[in-house]
């Protein structure tokens, strides 16, 4: 019994022989989409010669030059003003530049990502989001057909003109990248190792430590926010240490499903350990 005992634990997957390093972030670690949007903004605006001038205003400065110069031209001319008006000029268009493409690209990711930072999504919530936005897109097409809302939709946007310089984005990027780097150095700080015959807490800037015992240890697994979750695997765990009065609760752990994969192996291991081969010494005494 005690070599089919070892024969499995050593079959299963091997421990960390560090143990099993626990780090919890700030919710500021879910910034990534923003710096990722800030380094495509960035690209576009490099590839288009960073170029940030408007150009409706492009458009009406040509257009002024154009009849100053006629004009200039008829007094030296000595004839007299032409009354015909001018021929129209079609539209410019800006919504649809690379320019307001990249600005708008970025505000629409940093907005969706301050969401994600200020209000958890549960599962069903996320859900009836999903389904109310495609409900009044839906609603928008079917409206468009009798009252035609599009074309007026389409001028309004036309009036937004978000651009800025490749280097501003390069800057915001920096600065990002700065304050996670800051997040993954002082996340030793306080983090948590889970080895198979004890439980070490390190804490305080002078790494005060905490030990617990491993017998007996149950944890629960919690998703409270499913895009957080989609982005880099964030989760919930919660230590019910025996003898502690009170669980343990640590937030916003990255990559969640492989820890608890891990603490399982731990806790199967020690019940291998402890049971089975004590019985076995028991047996062979």
């Amino acid at each position: 019994m005690s070599t089919d005992a070892k024969e499995r634990a050593a079959s299963s997957p091997s421990v960390p022989p560090r143990g099993i390093r626990i780090f919890t972030y700030p919710k500021t670690i879910f910034i990534v989409p923003t710096l990722v949007a800030a380094i495509i903004s960035a690209i576009i605006m490099a590839a288009t010669g960073n170029d940030t001038s408007d150009p409706k205003r492009e458009a009406i400065r040509a257009q002024k030059e154009a009849a100053a110069a006629a004009k200039a031209g008829e007094a030296a001319a000595g004839t007299a003003p032409s009354s015909e008006p001018t021929p129209a000029q079609a539209p410019v268009r800006r919504f649809t530049r690379p320019q307001n493409i990249a600005g708008m690209l970025f505000l629409t990711v940093f907005l969706l990502n301050l969401v994600i930072l200020s209000i958890d999504f549960p599962r069903f919530t996320i859900i009836a989001v999903v389904l109310g936005a495609v409900a009044v897109v839906f609603l928008a097409l079917y409206l468009n057909v009798y009252f035609n809302i599009l074309p007026p939709l389409v001028n309004l946007l036309e009036n937004v003109y978000a651009v800025a310089n490749a280097q501003f984005y390069v800057l915001v990027a920096t600065i990002i990248l700065f304050i996670l780097g800051l997040i993954w150095v002082t996340r030793y700080l306080d983090y948590w190792v889970i080895l198979p015959n004890e439980i070490l807490h390190n804490h305080g800037p002078f790494s005060d430590l905490e030990r617990f015992p491993t017998m007996n240890l149950k944890f629960d697994k919690e998703i409270p926010d499913i895009l957080e979750y989609a982005l880099l695997g964030s989760g919930r765990l919660v230590l019910h240490v025996y003898g502690h009065p009170t669980a343990f609760v640590l937030d916003n752990v990255l990559w969640i499903d492989r820890k608890e994969n891990e603490l399982k192996q731990i806790m199967s291991r020690l019940e291998v350990r402890v049971t089975t081969d004590q019985e076995a010494d028991r047996i062979g005494r």
